[in-house]
């Protein structure tokens, strides 16, 4: 693989490694999940982005930086309150990325490489920011998960309550859809039924060589 164009390191696997893009509410973990049923090793920034927020030192950074407001009574940074505030102000959003960011991308690393070392048939990379923060020269394959925006948007209200306007914040952190759409090697679609995301997965896979053999 590339070196990537940043200075994270590049992890090195035998495997082949694929990263997940699309729109917010697209199905990046239920098609990573799927995958993992396949056999894959699936890395999942936002269980990372969630051991990182429980560090007392991230913590207290936060609370220096945010304030009380966006913790729990029991001393935990709630994550939807931090997300509502950080995707409502920009700059807000980038001080939250300077604490976070590289330990997440750190611990990436470190994960993408030992989950390559276990032999699986691929590692999959489910993060919301692949493109944005030139994750893609990591990976041998990206994959863009394609949904109408009509279908995200319900399931999005539907599984966290979201307004149209809470996504269109949050999406506007990202990479238009339509680049990521152009930059993405293959696209499966997740419009449909899990049977026929499914099947989708499985041609991917098999396309790179990825398939568990039964």
């Amino acid at each position: 693989m590339p070196n990537p164009k940043s200075e994270i390191r590049n992890p090195k696997s035998a495997v082949p490694v694929i990263g997940l893009v699309g729109g917010v509410g697209a199905g990046k973990s239920t098609v990573a999940q799927m995958m993992a049923e396949e056999g894959c090793r699936v890395v999942d920034a936002d269980r990372i982005a969630h051991d990182v927020l429980s560090e007392e030192d991230v913590k207290a950074r936060v609370r220096d930086t945010f304030g009380d407001a966006v913790f729990t009574p029991e001393g935990e940074v709630d994550r939807d309150r931090l997300g509502r505030l950080v995707f409502a102000d920009e700059e807000r959003r980038k001080a939250l990325e300077e604490i976070v960011h590289p330990r997440i991308l750190a611990r990436m690393v470190d994960d993408v490489e030992a989950a390559g070392a276990e032999g699986p048939p691929a590692v999959v990379i489910d993060a919301p920011l692949i493109l944005e923060k030139r994750l893609a020269s990591w990976c041998d394959s990206v994959v863009y998960i394609d949904v109408p925006v009509e279908v995200r948007y319900r399931r999005l209200r539907e599984a966290r309550g979201w307004s149209p306007s809470e996504i269109q914040r949050r999406e506007t952190s990202q990479i238009p859809l339509k680049n990521k759409r152009r930059r993405a090697d293959t696209i499966i679609d997740n419009s449909a039924s899990p049977e026929h995301t499914r099947e989708h997965v499985r041609r991917v896979l098999a396309r790179l060589g990825a398939r568990r053999q039964s």
